[in-house]
């Protein structure tokens, strides 16, 4: 029950991360698309080769909005998270339920089945699940040690691997950033009108 709680605790957080840095990638391409709209308007006589260039990257920006978006949307990380979140709070409840039950001196069967019912149910009514991969990622974020290079490797192996988890989740955005850099790059310096 604890496990199920902290991984879906840790599925939620992961999944509000993602959902935050496609926000922040989307932001970036539409100050790209601003970006192109001023210097198209401000230097209305620049070379055709420019023109172009520009026009290829207000076009890779603006489908990479629409793709990302669209995305997103596909995906419902933002209520997905929400939900693991609620029913990982609603988890926490049945837990001390549990824990005082059988913190007395003769826990009741009858109660312990009655919570082990509520927690079913629960998880029945909630309609989603955490991965594997949020249960592995719980487990690393979870580890202990008392000898501190175990655990500056523990913590570091916990920050790479949710980083890598997210930094998946969003390549497609950075891709396409990394390839609208390259396409402008070589834009040559534009001179005051």
């Amino acid at each position: 029950m604890a496990g199920t709680r902290g991984a879906r605790f840790t599925a939620a957080r992961l999944l509000i991360f993602k959902e935050r840095a496609s926000l922040v990638i989307q932001s970036v391409l539409a100050v790209l698309l601003i970006w192109v709209s001023v210097i198209l308007l401000a230097y209305p006589n620049i070379d055709d080769a420019v023109t172009r260039k520009l026009g290829i990257v207000s076009t890779m920006a603006s489908v990479a909005i629409l793709g990302i978006t669209l995305f997103e949307y596909a995906l419902g990380r933002g209520l997905l998270a929400a939900k693991l979140h609620d029913s990982a709070l609603r988890t926490t409840v049945f837990m001390r339920k549990l824990e005082r039950e059988l913190a007395k001196p003769n826990p009741s069967s009858a109660v312990l089945e009655q919570a082990a019912e509520e927690y079913e149910q629960e998880n029945v009514l909630t309609n989603v699940n955490h991965s594997a991969m949020d249960f592995t990622l719980h487990e690393y974020s979870r580890a202990r040690s008392n000898c501190w290079v175990i655990e500056a490797f523990f913590r570091t192996r916990s920050f790479f691997a949710q980083a890598s988890v997210v930094a998946l989740a969003v390549s497609p955005g950075l891709l396409t950033l990394a390839v609208i850099m390259y396409q402008a790059w070589d834009l040559p310096f534009l001179e005051a009108p």
